[in-house]
């Protein structure tokens, strides 16, 4: 053992303090960063010198700095917070389609259709009352106006998602070509053997902002390169990131990876519950709308079609043969060629004039109210229009209500499964901050502790100096 031996000990010593008091101040610096994980020196005994006295130590070294990171509890953490996501957008958007029919509601669409079936059941009443065929006129206007603003609604909800799924869709792509990027730097600056905790950061906030959008599956290699992964493919592979796109903006919308021709059909999170959306959930929507009006359309014309007006045959008796005799009016209420939500409207013969609107079946019955009370009678008829989804028929009311019922039973369901995700992911990054955070009260105990440490290595140095001028004394 010798002085210069001394010296290289504390010139160690005071360079791992000096690293360790950098790292705490770091973390101290970076304790309110979001993404930051806990940085911590790994310092290993030296070398030591092999003797005939034994081996004796040479100081200390620092081997790495590394993140306090528990990757489990990432990937855990990833997974809640898009189940989390997901069902908050579906959520989200399913409340936004019931805000369309604000149902219950006296204004909505179940109670116009109880005053247009009650509006012919008071033409009935007064069969030859032109108020009353008024009446009836508008209430059937406002039913297909409703209709018409429904469907129109709708479609700007998917047409508000289609767009989100384009947004989405660009910061895949971005957040994929920043996690290839920093697989870059990450292999070359650690090349030597080290971590880079900083760039590791980086990347794992990129991955978690990732992970807010669909859900991905990530895998290390020992190279410190990260592979993502959606589904089963694979987004980014080393320098790799391969591109997502939108085909059919306009139509049947279908994303996929650039290259490849499978489409993500059901790719979960933010992305899934917006493309269930675009293609499921509004669909379905307006496919039992459209339902609804074809079978009003239908049923309404089809008893209207052979009634008379109370002051006979509106359309001045040419629309049907004397020979066979009277055969209805052949009036349509609806017009028979609309029969979407989109498009239901009164017939133009209707909308011209509230005196072609028939109140009984018989030509020049004045009094007769047989088919204004086979109108009113539809209100109650249970096997007027299929039910949704199971067999048998029920009556318009009663399948509106349903769809309206179904639709919100959906919209709590998605909100629960939000709630419950949203508590398991905040509970996970809890836990993930317990391993990863600063606490800045550890820090400063650290930095005073390897301050202390520096100045016992200084002083280590004092004392080797002076050894050495003693010697120096000694041979003058």
């Amino acid at each position: 053992m010798s002085i210069n031996s001394l010296f290289g000990s504390a010139r160690l010593a005071l360079h791992a303090q000096q690293i360790a008091m950098d790292t705490a101040s770091h973390n101290i610096a970076n304790a309110s960063v979001e993404g930051y994980s806990r940085q911590q020196v790994d310092m290993v005994p030296n070398t030591p010198d092999l003797t005939p006295w034994g081996n004796i130590g040479t100081g200390v070294i620092v081997k790495d700095v590394t993140r306090a990171r528990d990757t489990i509890l990432d990937g855990t953490y990833r997974s809640q917070n898009a189940q989390a996501n997901g069902y908050q957008t579906k959520s989200d958007l399913l409340t936004q389609i019931s805000g369309v029919f604000g149902e219950p509601s006296d204004t909505g669409l179940s109670s116009q259709l109880d005053q247009f079936w009650s509006s012919w059941s008071d033409l009935a009443n007064s069969p030859t009352s032109a108020a009353a065929q008024s009446v009836v006129q508008q209430r059937g206007a406002q039913v297909a106006s409703t209709l018409n603003r429904f469907s129109s609604s709708l479609d700007d909800i998917s047409n508000t998602s289609r767009s989100q799924i384009q947004s989405d869709v660009t910061q895949i792509n971005q957040y994929s070509k920043q996690i290839a990027a920093l697989n870059v730097q990450i292999v070359t600056a650690e090349a030597g053997g080290q971590q880079a905790p900083d760039l590791r950061d980086q990347r794992d906030n990129a991955v978690d902002a990732l992970s807010k959008i669909v859900p991905v599956r990530t895998v290390d290699s020992s190279s410190g390169s990260l592979s993502v992964y959606i589904n089963n493919d694979a987004l980014v592979g080393d320098a790799t990131a391969r591109q997502l796109q939108v085909t059919n903006l306009n139509g049947p919308l279908t994303i996929n990876i650039v290259g490849s021709s499978t489409n993500l059909t059901s790719p979960g999170g933010a992305l899934g519950a917006s493309l269930d959306a675009v293609t499921t959930d509004i669909p379905a929507a307006k496919q039992q709308l459209d339902a609804l009006a074809s079978q009003l359309v239908s049923k309404v014309n089809s008893i209207h079609r052979q009634g008379w007006t109370a002051a006979g045959d509106a359309a001045g008796g040419a629309n049907w043969n004397p020979v066979n005799g009277p055969t209805g009016s052949n009036i349509d209420f609806f017009d028979p060629a609309k029969t979407t939500a989109a498009t239901i409207s009164l017939s133009a013969d209707v909308a011209s004039s509230a005196s072609y609107i028939a109140a009984g079946n018989v030509q020049n019955g004045t009094g007769n109210n047989a088919t204004a009370l086979q109108m009113g009678a539809l209100n109650s008829d249970m096997t007027t229009i299929p039910k949704y989804g199971s067999p048998g028929q029920t009556s318009f009311g009663a399948y509106y209500q349903d769809f309206v019922t179904r639709l919100g039973v959906s919209t709590q369901d998605a909100s629960n499964s939000a709630t419950v995700y949203q508590t398991l992911a905040q509970n996970t990054d809890t836990q993930r901050q317990s391993v990863s955070g600063v606490n800045t009260d550890d820090e400063l105990i650290q930095l005073t502790q390897r301050q202390q440490a520096y100045a016992a290595a200084a002083k280590v140095i004092t004392t080797a100096t002076d050894m050495s001028q003693t010697l120096i004394d000694m041979v003058r």
